[in-house]
């Protein structure tokens, strides 16, 4: 069947068979000849997604007659003048043509215009040697000679398939579609290009143009090609205009509100809004390592341990403002020696070794605590020289008896023997005589220990030394230490091994069970879990082996379990997130997610761990696959007590928390502040977030929530009434100074210098966190704001931003800056309210770039809060980003406004949020690798 085509560029109605769905085609109006997706037939009537912004040239209709079975192309078919639209003489059609071409076409051999399939952009010649490819061009351009869409001009008694329709067989909807595209036309001759010549081009013009911005090559062209290839630039105008930061304040006329608001509306619907009519791309997430925090949570939910070993791994790098973007999360040298580590320590806490023979815990030499400078020798043995002891500190995973050990040697010297004694957390066990000289011994002792960390040590404990005895090798007696060791426990019985043992190993080898079907059946659920997707014996077969190998050598059967476990832990199925494609080079291979991987996105989204029985199930059997399985499942996760995971990773780095740690306000100036306080405020700011993520409140309690969380330290801070105790309580505020994160101290210390507050950070933060616009850099060579302080110090603050801002090249940004940090003057640069500072009132009132004005916090979050549907884009921007592991691309926007208007639409209740982003295209879907345009 035809399908009904409106060109996105002209408006010119067409018609193409539907059989060439997906193909790329030319819009048949001389004038225009953009390239198009031809669009299914279930579209129909349709707007024609643009594929790409430039007009079919001649070489893309030299390829169109070599790959259409022409041997040779028709003389003059096309003309060579630069710039011009093709036209070219149809050629005679093959076989294959005329039986692709549908019942209306007929063909002719007279010079037309040419609507024709484009070869790929010139540096493609990789991917233009595919086969896929060459025959996928040729469809395109058969359908193209098929369909005769080629028409030199209308009225010859030609039907060609593409045909414009005449207006008044046109049917409701694409009429619409054209008078849109007409009325953006034409609001763009009216509005937009006298405004970017009148307020904009004097400064945006050719190279010298102010920002890097060029916006004179606009004024004298309609189509929106040139906007769409640069839409970072457009990004940025938007933002400015939207803000009131251009034109400048001292420009010499300003735009009226409404003229401003009809360019961006103009902008957003023509360069923006035209992604949503392409082919949604879900993106690609490159496979992604654990981070240190699900690292951690990972191995204490899939072993029950407590350990937390990647607090010791090096710092995750951060992409896109979060430290869990597969791009960044690298894995060097250094990590990897780590991950071996902590397999060892994972393991060894996990499963216990009660055979006395595999269960050694051993610590030699350089790896012995000293308690002086003591050296190590050339037999890796440390020598304590006076009285003095070395020691490690070892694991005991159950209450039992354990066998002490330690081996050392003497120097021998004086009427007696070297000693040394084995001690337990500081107490002696047992005293040793060392004989001989220099001859290494072992020595020994079994108690009753009870469970948890122990400090072993072998102390030196009767030093001598006689500088004037006549034999020089008896004037000194010292002791060498090689190695302290802990074997057990001894002779446990099954209740006695901690839970987490219990659950792991859950068959032993017996006469009836052989070893390899006891190991196989420990590690099968493990390994599964473990790699988060079902598994296959094969795949559990090595570890298997590695079990067989250990007790082969004489290990215990737990201590191959052990080993076992190590090498599960270190295999890059469970290091990584692996989501594995049947055609991952290719682009346009698009997929639906799994349900074990979709199971794994939403755990490690919502959890920052690995999914547990219940989500695992729901992702076998089909159920996370039907929204209202995925929702529940998602609503089971959010009321979890592991959410709080989310709170901290997510709301940690959006509300940038974690650099709390990092700052020291000037003790002088602030005595009071201390790491308990500091401790408190970033406390009161996650139980704030974590408030409103359990109980489901609206995400504008962020910005004017008149409650929040503290204990008498903190209220204290605040000069607030005493809640009572130590414990976090919720508190209503009712003085009108308090309300949202805003004026948490948490916030306004990090968004402070060390010695005063800081307006400009507190402005850049409500740009970059709240509203989504981040101020560029500032440019090279500008003044910094101290050396106004400087040059100017018996100024307020204020004035010294004023005098600042006259400098034009900090002005723009100032301007949207200054005032917002400016509304919360009243509050220290540790939180505290104030009303005067240097002897001084506060003024905390301000004018915004847009013309409101305020006077006060309160006054100013009011303001923010109009502000309500920019905020809730951009945080679900930020909770899409960290959701998918990626950072946004152009054709995520679509998805970000869905997300953002669903919201809007039910009082932006966090639950809303969260539903919705997990179950959008991105999250449910993945694509193979590179670009798909």
């Amino acid at each position: 069947m035809l399908v009904t085509v409106t060109c996105k560029s002209c408006g010119t109605l067409f018609k193409v068979h539907s059989r060439f769905a997906g193909k790329l085609g030319a819009c048949p109006k001389p004038e225009c000849g953009r390239k198009f997706l031809v669009p299914s037939a279930s579209a129909t009537p349709a707007v024609a997604a643009p594929a790409t912004d430039s007009p079919a040239t001649e070489d893309d209709v030299d390829w169109l007659y070599r790959h259409a079975g022409v041997e040779q192309r028709p003389e003059g078919s096309v003309g060579n003048q630069k710039g011009s639209r093709t036209a070219v003489k149809a050629p005679r059609e093959s076989t294959a043509a005329r039986s692709e071409a549908p019942p209306s076409t007929t063909r002719r051999s007279t010079t037309r215009k040419s609507a024709v399939a484009s070869k790929p952009a010139t540096g493609s010649s990789s991917l233009w040697q595919r086969p896929s490819v060459r025959w996928s061009m040729l469809g395109i351009a058969l359908a193209a000679i098929g369909v005769g869409i080629l028409s030199a001009a209308r009225g010859r008694g030609i039907t060609p398939a593409a045909q414009a329709v005449p207006p008044e067989s046109e049917p409701k909807e694409i009429a619409e579609a054209r008078a849109r595209e007409a009325a953006l036309v034409a609001t763009f001759h009216d509005k937009v290009q006298p405004y970017l010549k009148k307020y904009c081009n004097e400064c945006h013009t050719g190279d010298q143009s102010e920002a890097g911005i060029v916006l004179d090559g606009f004024s004298t062209d309609a189509d929106d090609g040139p906007a769409r290839k640069d839409r970072k630039t457009w990004e940025r105008v938007v933002r400015m205009l939207e803000a009131g930061a251009m034109p400048p304040g001292d420009h010499a006329v300003r735009p009226k509100p409404e003229e401003t608001t009809a360019v961006v509306a103009w902008m957003d619907e023509r360069v923006f809004r035209v992604d949503c009519a392409l082919p949604n791309d879900p993106g690609r997430v490159t496979v992604r390592r654990l981070n240190r925090n699900e690292y951690n949570n990972t191995v204490r939910d899939l072993l029950g341990v407590t350990v937390r070993p990647a607090d010791d791994f090096p710092s995750d790098d951060v992409g896109s403002g979060f430290d869990n973007i597969g791009d960044v999360l690298s894995l060097p040298p250094l990590l990897m020696e780590k991950y071996l580590d902590a397999a060892e320590k994972v393991a060894q806490a996990a499963i216990v070794v009660a055979d006395p023979k595999g269960s050694i815990q051993l610590a030699e030499g350089d790896g012995l605590d000293k308690s002086g400078d003591f050296p190590v020798n050339e037999d890796n043995a440390v020598g304590i020289f006076s009285s003095g002891d070395v020691s490690k500190e070892f694991n005991f995973p159950i209450a039992g008896e354990y066998t002490l050990r330690v081996e050392a040697m003497a120097d021998q010297a004086g009427p007696d023997l070297a000693k040394v004694e084995l001690r337990l957390d500081g107490k002696g066990v047992k005293t040793f005589e060392v004989q001989g000289q220099r001859k290494l011994g072992t020595f020994e002792t079994t108690i009753k220990v009870a469970a948890g960390k122990h400090t072993v040590a072998g102390a030196f404990t009767n030093d001598y030394y006689n500088p004037k005895a006549k034999d020089r090798k008896d004037r000194d007696r010292n002791l060498y230490v090689k190695s302290l060791a802990v074997q057990g426990p001894i002779g446990a019985s099954a209740d006695d091994f901690p839970e987490t043992h219990r659950r792991i190993v859950t068959a032993r080898p017996d006469d009836k069970l052989p070893l390899r079907d006891a190991a196989l059946q420990v590690l099968r659920p493990i390994v599964k879990r473990a790699f988060r997707r079902p598994i296959t014996d094969d795949e559990v077969d090595p570890f298997v082996k590695l079990v067989e190998f250990a007790v082969k050598q004489g290990d215990a059967y737990e201590r191959g379990l052990q080993v076992a476990l190590q090498g599960i832990l270190v295999s890059p199925h469970f290091l990584f997130r692996i989501e594995r494609d049947p055609d991952p080079d290719n682009p346009k291979a698009k997929r639906t997610v799994t349900g074990p991987e979709l199971a794994t996105r939403l755990s490690y989204f919502l959890w920052s761990s690995t999914p547990d029985e219940e989500l695992t199930r729901a992702g076998e059997n089909g159920e996370l696959q039907k929204p209202d399985g995925l929702r529940r499942q998602a609503a089971r996760l959010l009321a979890d007590p592991k959410s709080r995971a989310f709170v901290e990773n997510f709301g940690g780095q959006w509300l940038n928390l974690r650099n709390l740690d990092e700052l020291t306000p000037d003790p002088k100036l602030f005595p009071n502040f201390n790491a308990a306080l500091k401790s408190d405020m970033r406390k009161e700011t996650e139980l704030f977030f974590e408030h409103i993520v359990r109980n489901d409140r609206s995400l504008l309690d962020l910005i004017d929530g008149k409650y929040t969380f503290l204990n008498d330290r903190l209220a204290k801070h605040y000069g607030l009434p005493s809640p009572g105790g130590n414990d976090f309580q919720q508190v209503t505020l009712n003085d009108g100074r308090r309300a949202g994160v805003l004026t948490h101290a948490s916030i306004l210390t990090l968004t402070s210098d060390p010695t005063k507050t800081s307006p400009v950070k507190r402005g850049k933060w409500i740009l970059e966190n709240i509203l989504g616009s981040a101020p560029p850099p500032p440019p090279p060579n500008v003044p910094e704001l101290a050396e106004t302080q400087k040059a100017n110090p018996n100024l307020t603050l204020r004035q010294q931003l004023e005098i600042h801002r006259k400098n034009p090249n900090c002005a723009t940004c100032h301007q949207q800056m200054d005032p917002l940090g400016m509304g919360f003057e009243n509050f220290d640069a540790i939180g505290r309210w104030r009303d005067q500072d240097n002897n001084q009132p506060v003024d905390s009132s301000g004018t915004l770039p847009t013309g409101e004005k305020f006077s006060g916090p309160a006054e100013l979050r009011a303001v923010l809060k109009t502000r309500e549907k920019r905020f809730a884009r951009h945080f679900a921007a930020q909770l899409l980003t960290y959701a998918l592991g990626r950072g946004l691309e152009p054709s995520d926007r679509c998805t970000v406004d869905e997300i953002a208007d669903a919201a809007a639409k039910d009082g932006y209740r966090f639950s809303v949020l969260v539903q919705s982003v997990v179950g959008r295209r991105p999250f449910l879907n993945r694509r193979g690798e590179g670009t798909t345009e």
